[in-house]
């Protein structure tokens, strides 16, 4: 396959979204790291993601991680989404996003390199098929 995925990875500890970006780097993967919803938000007017890995809650003032994958998934068919969080209480909002009928899988902070890397190959093999 000669396209090279593009991901996005957005998270409000910068640290985090520029390891996340790096360890994506290192497969080959195209990766823009943000750290605010109207960072990604914006990037997402000059370019298409065939991928977003989003922290579910992003700093104050922003809208959660959830609701930028559901913009994701509207303006951009065909962008698979993984959503973060360090936070057990995320799952409601997952599960409720899921009931409207958005397919995202949920990992927990910290997520390994290896088994991020392994679910992102899977999300993106689905979107190759």
């Amino acid at each position: 396959m000669n396209h090279r995925f593009r991901i996005f990875v957005l998270d409000d500890e910068p640290l985090i979204a520029q390891t996340l970006a790096k360890v994506l780097e290192t497969r080959g993967y195209e990766a823009h790291a943000r750290y605010t919803s109207a960072e990604i938000l914006e990037l997402a007017t000059k370019i298409a993601p065939d991928l977003l890995i989003a922290d579910v809650s992003l700093g104050p003032n922003q809208i959660t991680g959830i609701d930028v994958a559901i913009y994701f998934q509207r303006f951009h068919p065909g962008c698979e989404a993984i959503l973060i969080s360090g936070n057990p209480t995320t799952s409601e909002l997952h599960d409720r996003a899921r009931a409207e009928g958005h397919d995202f899988e949920l990992l927990s902070k910290p997520v390994s390199p290896e088994y991020l890397l392994e679910v992102v190959n899977r999300r993106l093999e689905r979107k190759a098929a």
